[in-house]
C-alpha cells in the first residue's frame, strides 16, 4: 500500500511540457523553487493553467526550445548559465516571458550575454555614419529638380547602380592615377625642359654658357652655373595633362555640390576638402601670371604651389568605394580610446629605456633624445641599425626594450582587428541585403516618415481643439440652464464672449458632454469587471490550495496506516 502511494505521488509531482515542439519533462517541486515566475505559477495551478493541454496531458508553449534548456537548467540548478551560441537579444525576450532576471545571469557567461547589447549599438552607429544609398528614401512626389538630383547623387557615388555609374568611377579612378602620376613624373629630370633653351633637362650642362646675346641669358648665366634647379620646367604634355585634370576634377564638384542631399555634411568630408585644397594652387597660380610677376608674388607663389603635395592624399579617392577602407578609417575612429592607450604605453616605455641607455652608454648616446629615437625604433621591431648599443649592459637593455614593445602592440592591436573584423562582415552583409529587402526598408522609412507627420497634424488639431474648448467654456453654462429650464444669460469680460450662441454649436456641446459621460461609464464598469475577474481568480487559488492541502493530509494519512500482514493458505 506504501510502495502504491509513493508512485502515484511521484507520478502527481512530475509534469510534462511541450516547447516550440521539443519535450521537456520535469517535477512540481523543482518549478517551485521559483514561485514568482511563469513556470512558478504553473505549478501552482497546474491543469488549469491556461497552457495546459487535456487531451495530450502536457503544456504547451510557442516559445523557443533552445533557450528553454536554459531557463530549465537554471530551475534544476539554481544557476543561470546560458549557451554561448544563443543571440543575446532572444534570451532577453525569452527570460522577459519566463519572468526571470537578466541579473542571475552568472559572471561567467555575463560577458556573452551583454556582447549583444554592444553590438547592436555598435552596428547601429556604423550604419547611421555610412550613408547607404538604399536607405535613402525619395519621395515620388518630390520636384523634378529632386528627382533628377537623386538620379546624379546615385549616378555619382554609387558605382553598383548601373552600369553607367561602374564606367564612371573607372574614369574617376584614370583620372586620380593621372593626377599623382603627373605630380610623381614632373619631379624627373626627364620629363623636365630648361625653361631658356628647351632643351631636355638631361640635355643640358650647367658649365655650358649659350652665346645668344640675349639679355635674359646672360644675366641668368650665373643662376644656371650655380642652380640648374631654378631653370628647370615641367614639359608641356604634362601641363597640359594637368590642366585636364584640373578641369575634370573641378567639374566634378561642382557637380556634386549641387546634387548633394545634405551640402553641409558634404562640404566637411575630408575627400572633398581635399579636392578643393588641390585645386586651389592651380587657380592661384593663373590669378597670379595676370595681375603681377613681382618676387614677393613669386615667394607667394611658390609657398601656395607647395599645397600640391596634398594631391597624393588623391589616392584616397581610389579607396572610396571599397567598404574595406571605409571600415578601416570608422575602425580607428572608434578605437582611439585603446590606440590612445597603446601610444601612452608605448611612450613610457620610450622615455624609461632612452634615459636608461644614455646613462648606460654615454658615448653611443650623448643625450636622451637620441636614446628616443633608438628605444622607438627597437620597441616597435622596426631596427633600422643606425643606432646600436655596444656593451652588454646595453644588450641586456635592448632586449627588455623589445620585449616590452612585443608585449604592448600585443595587448592592443587585436582589440582594433576585432573591431575591424565585426564591421567588416556587417557592411559586407549589409551590402549584400536583397534587393526585396532593400526596397521594403525603404517603404518602411517613407511609411514612418508619413506617420510623423500625421502624427504630428493630430497633435496639432488636438491643441485647436483644446483652445476651442477653453474658449467655448459658457456653453457648458447654457447647457444646464437649459436643462433646468431656466434662461442664463452669459457674461464675460472679454468682448468676443458676447456673442450669442448658435443652436448648431449647442447641439456640438451636447454631443461632447454625452460621450464624456458615456466614455466615463465605460471606465467604470471596465474597472468592476477588473476587479470582480481579481476576485475570481483569488477564490480560485483559494480553493486550488484548500485541494492541494487536502490531497496532502490524505497521502500522509494513508502513509502512516500499518501494513496488513497476508496470510498464505497452504
Amino acid at each position: 500500500m506504501t510502495r502504491w502511494n509513493n508512485s502515484e505521488k511521484k507520478l502527481d509531482n512530475r509534469l510534462l511540457l511541450n516547447i516550440g515542439g521539443t519535450r521537456h519533462e520535469t517535477t512540481v517541486s523543482t518549478l517551485e523553487r521559483l514561485p514568482n515566475t511563469r513556470l512558478g505559477k504553473l505549478a501552482k495551478l497546474k491543469e488549469e493553467d491556461e497552457a495546459y493541454d487535456q487531451e495530450k496531458g502536457e503544456y504547451f508553449f510557442d516559445r523557443h526550445s533552445r533557450c528553454f534548456e536554459v531557463i530549465l537548467q537554471y530551475y534544476r540548478s539554481e544557476e543561470l548559465h546560458i549557451d554561448s551560441s544563443l543571440c543575446g537579444s532572444v534570451l532577453q525576450r525569452e527570460f522577459e516571458f519566463w519572468g526571470l532576471q537578466e541579473q542571475d545571469i552568472e559572471p561567467c557567461c555575463w560577458s556573452d550575454y551583454s556582447k549583444y547589447t554592444e553590438h547592436k549599438q555598435t552596428l547601429a552607429d556604423l550604419d547611421q555614419s555610412f550613408a547607404f544609398v538604399e536607405d535613402t528614401a525619395w519621395s515620388d512626389r518630390s520636384s523634378a529638380y529632386r528627382r533628377i538630383s537623386q538620379r546624379l547623387w546615385t549616378f555619382l557615388e554609387e558605382p553598383r547602380s548601373s552600369r553607367l555609374a561602374k564606367l564612371y568611377a573607372i574614369i574617376s579612378m584614370f583620372f586620380v592615377v593621372l593626377s599623382i602620376g603627373v605630380f610623381v613624373l614632373e619631379t624627373h629630370k626627364l620629363f623636365q625642359v630648361d625653361k631658356y633653351t628647351g632643351k631636355p633637362m638631361t640635355e643640358v650642362d650647367p658649365d655650358d654658357s649659350t652665346p645668344t646675346g640675349s639679355v635674359a641669358v646672360c644675366c641668368c648665366e650665373n643662376e644656371r652655373k650655380n642652380n640648374t634647379s631654378t631653370l628647370a620646367e615641367t614639359h608641356i604634355v604634362l601641363k597640359s595633362l594637368d590642366y585636364v585634370c584640373v578641369v575634370y576634377f573641378s567639374l566634378e564638384i561642382i557637380t556634386r555640390v549641387l546634387v548633394a542631399p545634405d551640402k553641409k555634411k558634404f562640404i566637411k568630408s575630408p575627400l572633398n576638402i581635399i579636392d578643393l585644397v588641390c585645386l586651389l594652387p592651380h587657380y592661384v597660380a593663373i590669378a597670379l601670371d595676370a595681375l603681377d610677376t613681382s618676387g614677393a608674388t613669386r615667394t607667394l607663389f611658390k609657398s601656395i604651389m607647395m599645397l600640391r603635395v596634398i594631391r597624393v592624399l588623391r589616392i584616397f579617392k581610389l579607396m572610396k568605394h571599397y567598404s574595406a577602407f571605409k571600415i578601416l578609417v570608422y575602425t580607428i575612429k572608434v578605437s582611439s580610446k585603446e590606440l590612445l592607450l597603446m601610444i601612452i604605453f608605448l611612450l613610457s616605455g620610450v622615455l624609461m629605456f632612452a634615459s636608461l641607455i644614455h646613462y648606460v652608454e654615454p658615448e653611443n648616446f650623448p643625450n636622451i633624445p637620441i636614446g628616443v629615437w633608438w628605444a622607438l625604433v627597437t620597441m616597435t621591431t622596426v631596427g633600422y641599425g643606425d643606432k646600436y648599443p655596444i656593451s652588454y649592459l646595453g644588450f641586456v637593455m635592448g632586449s627588455f626594450c623589445v620585449i616590452c614593445g612585443v608585449l604592448v602592440i600585443a595587448f592592443t592591436v587585436p582589440i582594433v582587428v576585432n573591431n575591424f573584423t565585426l564591421y567588416y562582415s556587417h557592411a559586407q552583409t549589409r551590402i549584400k541585403l536583397p534587393a526585396k529587402k532593400k526596397k521594403a526598408r525603404r517603404l518602411l522609412m517613407e511609411m514612418t516618415r508619413e506617420m510623423g507627420k500625421r502624427n504630428a497634424e493630430r497633435k496639432r488639431s488636438q491643441e485647436r481643439e483644446k483652445q476651442n474648448d477653453t474658449k467655448n467654456v459658457h456653453f457648458d453654462e447654457l447647457d444646464r440652464a437649459k436643462a433646468s429650464n431656466r434662461n442664463v444669460r452669459i457674461s464675460s469680460h472679454s468682448s468676443d464672449d458676447n456673442n450669442a450662441c448658435s443652436p448648431v454649436e449647442t447641439t456640438k456641446l451636447q454631443h461632447k458632454n454625452l460621450a464624456r459621460e458615456m466614455l466615463a461609464k465605460a471606465e467604470d464598469a471596465r474597472g468592476k469587471m477588473e476587479e470582480q475577474k481579481r476576485k475570481q481568480e483569488e477564490l480560485v487559488s483559494k480553493k486550488k490550495e484548500e485541494r492541494a492541502k487536502r490531497q496532502r493530509q490524505l497521502a500522509s494519512q494513508a502513509s502512516n496506516l500499518p501494513s496488513m500482514p497476508i496470510d498464505y493458505v497452504g
